[in-house]
């Protein structure tokens, strides 16, 4: 044993003597023993208590640690739930949204949630299929009205819809030219993948400002008229060819969230 633990262990021995010698002695003096001795006292109860202290920690590790373990699961269940509980509230003001938007253009909308999404594809697949009413080339927008896209193919519970930006997905657009009165362009998108949306077929009599607004048109029969499809980035007038081309931003990037909305009561005339 080391040296240091033999001089407690003796320190202890003595004490405990003259603590059975105070229970001997009369009153006065057993009073006037403590009174000499309460600061030795005094430092060997707080060592006491805390040698207590380390005993029941000792003995009731476990009981402590399942409470711990409980009290966590508790933790999380909460969090959870909160979660569960702002997700749903972000989910309610999407559906206002959508659906203001639906009362307004006189849109039947179906509210699905992206499941996955293949970003080198530019495709997304969706909770709804043909079970819920979905079908070939009925559009998808955003809780504002942003267009997304198309179903492609469809399940009986699942969709695919080909987002505007997929190659070779075209459609015709309206350029939103900010004059008094307001002038429109129209044109072509046409998607290159990876989330590139350019613009063809627009003439070269009208000059297209960049950032100016694109919407759908009803040329074509693609998608209803008037759905936001993104902003001009850049346009490149050439003078050998007819039209002028550019890039589109488009906004369904910013606004591909965990939910997209399905207009039911519109369909492709190409589909």
């Amino acid at each position: 044993m080391p040296r240091k633990n033999k001089k407690v262990l003796f320190i202890i021995l003595i004490f405990c003597v003259v603590l059975l010698l105070g229970k001997f002695l009369s009153n006065p003096l057993n009073s006037a023993f403590h009174k000499v001795f309460s600061p030795v006292e005094k430092y060997f109860w707080n060592k006491g208590q805390q040698t207590g202290a380390f005993f029941y920690y000792f003995f009731n590790a476990k009981a402590i640690y399942n409470e711990n373990q409980f009290l966590k699961q508790q933790n999380a269940i909460f969090s959870q739930k909160n979660n569960e509980l702002l997700g749903l509230a972000t989910e309610n003001e999407e559906l206002r949204q959508a659906f203001g938007l639906g009362e307004k253009e006189k849109f039947s909308l179906m509210p699905c949630h992206i499941i996955s999404k293949s970003a080198e594809k530019d495709i997304i697949l969706i909770d709804k299929g043909s079970d819920d009413g979905l079908a070939l080339g009925m559009p998808a927008i955003s809780a504002d009205g942003t267009l997304i896209g198309s179903i492609t193919q469809t399940s009986h519970n699942f969709s695919e819809v080909s987002l505007i930006t997929a190659k070779d997905f075209s459609f015709d657009v309206s350029v939103r030219i900010e004059a008094d009165p307001p002038i429109e362009a129209m044109a072509l998108a046409k998607g290159e993948g990876g989330f590139g949306l350019f613009l063809n077929y627009a003439e070269k009599s009208t000059p297209i400002p960049e950032k100016s607004l694109v919407f759908t048109s009803l040329m074509g029969g693609n998608f209803p008229k008037g759905l936001l499809v993104g902003e001009v980035k850049s346009i490149k007038v050439n003078p050998a060819e007819l039209f002028q081309t550019g890039e589109i931003k488009p906004y369904l990037k910013d606004n591909l969230s965990s939910s997209v909305f399905i207009i039911q009561n519109f369909q492709s005339t190409g589909s």
